[in-house]
């Protein structure tokens, strides 16, 4: 094994300076390696400070062991030219198997600029040796400067998927894309990675995968720092852990919040992590189906929210009340568990522009099943359970006028025997109500919408204006012998498979007689009897920001009479899918 000789950084005390350095990739002739812990842990786990080969393997198996549980199954082995890392697998694309990494570990020309390098050889195994991915990559840097951007995403050709113990299909990791992180300073992380195995009065002893628990200590310029020196908190990363992620627990889930970067040496006993949340915006146009904290806490119509065993890790019950811009439960009760929570939420319709409440149901687990979300009894054989699941009912809301209905709300989740446990749940609401009602046509990416001639209907022509939410430079009614033009329509829009919002751009033109020309002219040709359609249509050129995706959304836009009253509401649905390019 060796260190990189790259000096990261120094940092200062009163009697003397302690070097960090990168967390070296091993050789490949070198053993794989893992997880350095406290003296401390290792006694306690049974090791013998004596370097006993036999105490050794009994630690290290054990760690091992660990190392192997569900939630480290997306955890591998990454060998990028003639260097062994630690990664993750984030998902697939298509036939790439797509892999966060460290960027000191995989090769690029260009490496502290945001860029784009294809060359390399890459292999990713995951931990029960499983080839995923093999090839020619093509690896992505956000701008390598230092800790805080040692994170890149390797794209390979994909093998296979990953599977668990039991032959199913791996889930993708959640990772962390949450702005504020105060409130995650001070709590533990989770290690597992392939970096030496050791302690500071042993130095390096054996070889293998581990797992360590580890603590962020405070937030360096987005550089995560933890320090092994308590009882709770004795794994640090050492050289080969480079690229593996560190994880934390947040209320049932299971977070990718950084990437391994350095290692303070045997006795500064501490490494370094590479934060994600801030670089989201990168990782997610890299690889738009990401799965983050938010897109999993963001609620359709068709997908619920749901958080598993909360409690898992806290001391005694957790129980939810209600929180920012929610009406529901405000105090807690212990009772059998039966029936749901009511919750009450103004969303803005993007479809009218309007706001209204939208009712939502909300239960909360336990071993004898799910009842109201304040109710803090738990049942045989103990207090594990306590997860969340929140829920939209069409019928609970039938009165609501059609629309994409968007809201950010917070479920406040308290600890009943642990008062000092408190968590804020930001929770998203993107739901679009009343999909299958009455509609002037439906705007796909091959196909617009046209309209009937609606001037056939009415004394004098008509014209077009937006309605709701949606933006367009048509503010006004116009009379234009201008033709072969039209209206930009600025349309806000849901992703479906990452249920984020995005806004897409359509094109809408009025036809009048002898031409296309915006929606919001009048005029008429003197001698074309067929004129006064509205046709809106999706063109790619207008949308190569848009992220790739299926969006799906309802848009207003309001006809008017020229020369009479008539004034009628137009209901529109987007349904486009856009391609890889």
């Amino acid at each position: 094994m060796f260190i990189k000789k790259k000096l990261i950084e120094a940092v200062s005390t009163s009697t003397s300076k302690a070097l960090f350095f990168s967390l070296g990739a091993a050789t490949l002739s070198s053993q794989v390696f893992a997880v350095g812990i406290s003296d401390a842990k290792f006694i306690e786990l049974g090791g013998s400070l004596s370097n006993d080969q036999a105490t050794v393997r009994k630690v290290y198996d054990h760690l091992n062991q660990i190392s192997r549980e569900q939630r480290f199954d997306a955890v591998g082995r990454i060998i990028a030219g003639g260097a062994l890392c630690t990664a993750t697998w984030l998902g697939n694309e298509g036939d790439k198997a797509v892999i966060l990494t460290a960027a000191h570990c995989v090769q690029g020309d260009n490496k502290a600029q945001e860029s784009v390098y294809t060359g390399q050889n890459v292999s990713f195994r995951t931990g029960d040796g499983r080839l995923i991915a093999s090839g020619t990559a093509t690896t992505h840097f956000i701008g390598y400067t230092g800790c805080h951007s040692d994170i890149a995403i390797v794209k390979a050709p994909l093998l296979t998927s990953p599977i668990n113990a039991k032959g199913g299909a791996v889930p993708q990791p959640v990772i962390a894309d949450a702005p504020d992180f105060n409130q995650y300073v001070g709590k533990p992380m989770t290690l597992a990675g392939y970096g030496i195995q050791g302690t500071p009065s042993l130095g390096k002893v054996s070889s293998g995968r581990a797992y360590g628990l580890g603590h962020i200590s405070r937030d360096v310029g987005g550089c995560l720092r933890n320090p092994a020196n308590t009882e709770e908190a004795w794994a640090f990363g050492a050289p080969g852990d480079s690229g593996s992620t560190t994880w934390q627990w947040r209320e049932g889930q299971f977070v990718g919040v950084g990437v391994t970067s350095w290692w303070a040496g045997w006795n500064g006993r501490q490494s370094g992590h590479g934060r994600v949340a801030p670089y989201q915006d990168w990782m997610k146009k890299t690889y738009p189906e990401i799965s983050t904290i938010t897109r999993t806490r963001t609620l359709t119509e068709t997908e619920n929210v749901v958080l598993n065993d909360v409690e898992a890790r806290v001391k005694g019950t957790v129980y939810y009340l209600a929180g920012n811009n929610v009406s529901g439960p405000t105090s807690r009760k212990w009772v059998y568990p039966r029936g749901f929570s009511a919750l009450s939420v103004p969303m803005v319709n993007q479809t009218t522009g309007q706001t209204h409440n939208i009712k939502l149901r909300a239960q909360r687990q336990t071993w004898c099943g799910w009842g109201e979300i304040n109710n803090g009894v738990y049942c045989s054989p103990d207090a594990s359970k306590g997860g969340l699941k929140v829920w939209f009912d069409a019928n609970d809301n039938a009165a609501a006028p059609a629309g994409l209905y968007q809201a950010d709300f917070s479920l406040a989740a308290k600890g009943w025997h642990d008062h000092s446990y408190n968590a804020d749940i930001a929770l998203k609401a993107n739901i679009l109500v009343g999909s299958d009602s009455a509609l002037e046509g439906t705007v796909t990416a091959s196909s617009a919408a046209t309209t009937i001639r609606y001037d056939s209907t009415v004394n004098g022509s008509v014209y077009y204006l937006p309605e709701g939410n949606v933006q367009s430079n048509a503010s006004g009614r116009v009379w234009s012998g201008h033709f072969n033009t039209w209206t930009s329509l600025d349309v806000p829009a849901i992703n479906k498979k990452t249920k984020e919002s995005a806004t897409v751009t359509l094109r809408a033109s009025r036809y009048v007689g002898c031409g296309w020309s915006v929606m919001n002219n009048g005029v008429y040709c003197s001698n074309g009897a067929n004129y006064g359609q509205l046709r809106v249509s999706y063109h790619p050129e207008d949308n190569a920001t848009l992220p790739v995706g299926d969006y799906e959304t309802l848009f207003n836009i309001r006809a008017r009479g020229w020369h009479s009253g008539f004034n009628k509401l137009l209901t529109f649905k987007l349904d486009v899918e856009k391609g890889a390019q």
